[in-house]
């Protein structure tokens, strides 16, 4: 199964450096990668170890979607809560291309997902998402394979690496600007860390979740947010001294049959499910009707984990679309 590669940048590597080491496990051949800054194409098949010893992926721009010899299209460009970004159109001419497609890209999924999956489903072809919202914590998988009949009432989470890490390093005693250094150091932050600190990564995975798992047709702006910056770490440090621990929590309820989402950093006590999801861990708490409350958590990812779940969605659309 052919893929191409959108974006090759920190998970874009770690998905080459995984599909090396994992290699005779799984039928991929990258026939494509492309970036903004240079872009390969190989019918046979990229020697990905040289790729990955490569700086830079040649001249020019993306190649065209459309034009593209794969199977499956991965998409792995920024985060654009607002628009999807140039995502959103190299989703759409992959779809419309007769492409599968799996994307670690949260906008387009927030934005669009109606659509997209609309646009798979006239074209014959698959869309998964796994990555979007908590790298390898499956809860799309979750829902389709452990979850039939059940309506999901509500969802709580700790979703976003950045400000879980910054909230429990404050109440370490380490300060909001180091703690954020060491994310961005660690790959976890972006260098432009506002999409996580001003909450809009969060509001696009409580988006993703609130319309892929409750019906709803929310979008990243309907989600009520409260940034995370220096008051919310001291309210941690505070917290520590009563027991409590704060969380950057978004939450999405079904109430009088509407769906309403927000992110904010929350105060928490020992019995809470969310508190013991501490530095970089991700976790999420479900209740349903049919299968009660379902608690998973993700212990300390990186962007090695990100790429599992991209890989974890290719092995799916191998095995259902040889």
């Amino acid at each position: 199964m052919r893929l191409a590669l959108l974006g090759f940048g920190h998970v874009g590597r770690a998905l080459a450096r995984l599909l090396v080491q994992t290699r005779g496990r799984h039928p991929f051949t990258v026939t494509a990668i492309t970036t903004h800054h240079g872009s390969t194409a190989i019918a046979d098949g990229i020697d990905l170890e040289q790729a990955l010893a490569r700086e830079s992926l040649g001249s020019g721009g993306p190649l065209p979607v459309s034009h593209l010899h794969a199977d499956v299209v991965v998409d792995m460009t920024p985060l654009d809560a607002h628009t999807g970004g140039p995502g959103l159109a190299y989703i759409r001419d992959a779809l419309a291309s007769g492409k599968h497609v799996v994307t670690s890209n949260k906008g387009p999924i927030a934005l669009a997902l109606r659509e997209l999956e609309a646009l798979a489903r006239e074209h014959g072809v698959l869309l998964r998402y796994e990555a979007t919202v908590a790298d390898c914590l499956p809860l799309f998988a979750l829902a389709r394979v452990a979850l039939p009949l059940a309506e999901i009432r509500s969802i709580r989470g700790v979703l976003n690496s950045t400000t879980n890490h910054v909230l429990s390093a404050a109440a370490r005693g380490t300060s909001f600007a180091d703690a954020l250094a060491e994310a961005q150091r660690l790959g976890i932050a972006e260098a432009d860390p506002r999409n996580d600190l001003e909450g809009w990564d969060a509001a696009a995975k409580a988006a993703i979740l609130a319309n892929a798992l409750m019906g709803a047709e929310l979008r990243p702006s309907d989600v009520e947010r409260t940034p995370v910056g220096e008051n919310a770490a001291e309210i941690s440090r505070q917290a520590v001294r009563l027991g409590e621990r704060v969380r950057p929590v978004a939450e999405i309820v079904r109430d009088e049959g509407r769906v309403r989402a927000s992110f904010a950093p929350m105060r928490l006590g020992p019995l809470d499910p969310l508190y013991a999801v501490d530095g970089f861990s991700m976790g999420a708490v479900l209740e349903t009707d049919l299968a009660g409350r379902i608690a998973v958590q993700l212990h300390e990812p990186h962007v090695a984990q990100t790429a599992y779940a991209v890989l974890t969605d290719l092995l799916e659309i191998a095995a259902v679309r040889p």
